[in-house]
C-alpha cells in the first residue's frame, strides 16, 4: 500500500467513516464507500489534498444521509 493510500484510510479511521477498500493505480485513488466513491490523486502534490479529500468525503455521506 503506498503511502497516500495510507494517509486516506488513516483519515477515514479519524473521521469515523467505514472505507470499503482503495483502489490504487498510477495517478489516482479510488476510496469505497457503501454510498459511494470517491476519487483522489495518488501523489502527493498538493498541500490541500487531504482537506480536498476529507470535505468530498464527507459531502458523499451528507448527501447520501438525505436520499
Amino acid at each position: 500500500m503506498t503511502r497516500v493510500a495510507r494517509e486516506y484510510r488513516r483519515l477515514c479511521v479519524s473521521e469515523g467513516f467505514n472505507l470499503l477498500g482503495i483502489d490504487v493505480d498510477r495517478k489516482h485513488c479510488r476510496l469505497r464507500f457503501e454510498l459511494g466513491d470517491v476519487f483522489a490523486a495518488a501523489t502527493p502534490s498538493d498541500h490541500r489534498n487531504l482537506v480536498n479529500v476529507r470535505t468530498a468525503i464527507r459531502r458523499l455521506h451528507r448527501i447520501g444521509a438525505v436520499a
